[in-house]
Parts: C-alpha cells; sequence; structure tokens
C-alpha cells in the first residue's frame, strides 16, 4: 500500500501554492492514503484565548470546500481533521475523504488542550472517549487527533482490534513527545503510524511514517513537504504476534481504556 503524509503552510496565503504541489506530486506518484494536517486550509483560529462567532463560522466554511480540493488530488483515501459544526455542538471531527464516496465523518476529538497557543477547550465541544476502527476496502484504520496519541490509552486496544494503520493529525511545535507519542502508538498497536503537521510561526512542521516497532520509515521537511512510501500492511499482522503486542491482559485493563 502506498501511504503519503505531507505538511502544509500555517499561513493561508501559502497554502494555494502548498496544495498546487501537493497535487502535482501525487499526480506524479499517486497513493491509497493520504494523511493531512488537523484543519488543512484553515488558518491557526484556536490559538486565540476568546471565542469568535465570526472566525468560527468562516473555518467551516473554508472546511466545507476541502471536497473540490481533494478531487484534484490522485489519492484512493484522504485522512484528517475538520472544522464542523453538528446539531449545535463545535467539533474537531476526523473524516475519512474517497473520490467516490466524498466525506464519511469519524469522531470528534475528546482530549482538549486548554493553555496558551491551543485554547481548544473555548473553541470546540468535547467528543466522546471512544475510539474504534474503522474499515475500509480492506484497510483498517483509526484517526487519533494530535493531544490524543498523547493522553489516550488507544493504541493497544485498537491493535488487539487489528488495526493496520493509526493516522495522527497534528498542529505542534517542535518538542519530541510528538516523535515519542507516534513511535509508542505503533510499538503498543504493531500499526503503521501516519502523523502530519502544519508549518509556521509556532508549528514545526515534520510529517513522518513510523512502522510497528516504532522505526521512522520516512519524514517531510520544508524542502521535500510530501513523502510517499510502500508499506506492507501483513508487517501488521506479523507484529500483533510479538513483544510487547502478545504480552497477556489478565485484568482487562487496557481493552477497557478509551
Amino acid at each position: 500500500m502506498k501511504l503519503t503524509v505531507c505538511e502544509l503552510p500555517d499561513d493561508p496565503a501559502a497554502m494555494d501554492a502548498a496544495w498546487d504541489h501537493l497535487e502535482r506530486t501525487l499526480k506524479a506518484e499517486p497513493t491509497d492514503v493520504l494523511v493531512l494536517p488537523e484543519f488543512a486550509g484553515v488558518s491557526s483560529f484556536w490559538t486565540r484565548p476568546t471565542f469568535d462567532a465570526h472566525v468560527w463560522r468562516e473555518a467551516v466554511a473554508l472546511q466545507a470546500q476541502l471536497p473540490e480540493r481533494f478531487a484534484r488530488l490522485a489519492a484512493r483515501r484522504v485522512l484528517g481533521s475538520r472544522v464542523v459544526e453538528v446539531d449545535g455542538r463545535r467539533l474537531n471531527q476526523s473524516f475519512l475523504w474517497t473520490p467516490t464516496e466524498g466525506f464519511q465523518a469519524g469522531r470528534a476529538k475528546a482530549w482538549l488542550p486548554q493553555e496558551e497557543g491551543a485554547w481548544e477547550e473555548t473553541w470546540f465541544d468535547r467528543g466522546e472517549p471512544l475510539i474504534e476502527p474503522t474499515v475500509h476496502e480492506g484497510l483498517s484504520f483509526a484517526t487519533l487527533m494530535c493531544t490524543e496519541v498523547v493522553v489516550s490509552h488507544a493504541p493497544w486496544p485498537l491493535g488487539h482490534a487489528g488495526v493496520q494503520l493509526i493516522a495522527v493529525p497534528r498542529t505542534t511545535g517542535g518538542h519530541r513527545r510528538w516523535e515519542v507519542a507516534t513511535q509508542m502508538a505503533a510499538i503498543l498497536s504493531g500499526a503503521f503510524v501516519a502523523s502530519a503537521n502544519r508549518r509556521g510561526d509556532d508549528f514545526a512542521g515534520g510529517s513522518w511514517i513510523v512502522d510497528p516497532d516504532g522505526t521512522e520509515l520516512a519524514r517531510t521537511d520544508a524542502h521535500q513537504p510530501v513523502v510517499t512510501i510502500e508499506v506492507d500492511l501483513a508487517q501488521t499482522h506479523a507484529a500483533r504476534g510479538t513483544y510487547p503486542r502478545n504480552i497477556a491482559d489478565p485484568f482487562g485493563t487496557w481493552r477497557r481504556a478509551p
């Protein structure tokens, strides 16, 4: 399976050029799965400590235009998260997009930071902490949005549920915790982990793919903002029979954990 991660700019003025580059890159090398950063295509409004309804509506409207951009990408599946309002609730919602089925809504982000640079409790309602696999045309995957890969216990039960890929859309700085967290998610689950970030100001860029044993296989940078590699999903089945995925859990602790 061909797996792609990219980094996109935080600066809205640079977005069109970045999308054009992504489109050209995938035209030359189509992919089975593209993982995008959190909120691709909108400015980082959640860094503002005070909610602004106009800014929110503008972000929702911009994200609603994503299918027009996706339709030009040679990608069988696109994974990420988007700004959306559902029944009056403001959500950071994961999604799967395909050329034939369009947007398929996923789950809403449950773990929300609330601090300088990330006032997500101010801007978003909290989702349920239930993270389950999604299966699409034989691929079993799940999405952990940014902070969730650090604080949730989901990777272990997801691995036992047969997940082959964990997507981690991010909007983060360059602290090493993000590398460690995605590596541990891979090690605990026995799945590939593909994480994508934005670049600019407080956001460090750097999107990467990690194998089921936590080894980094590919990484973007400012000069190469899109990377695609071939991964063998059979590795995930083999990994689940090896340490530490094969440790007995007599108490059911990990299986109950969100």
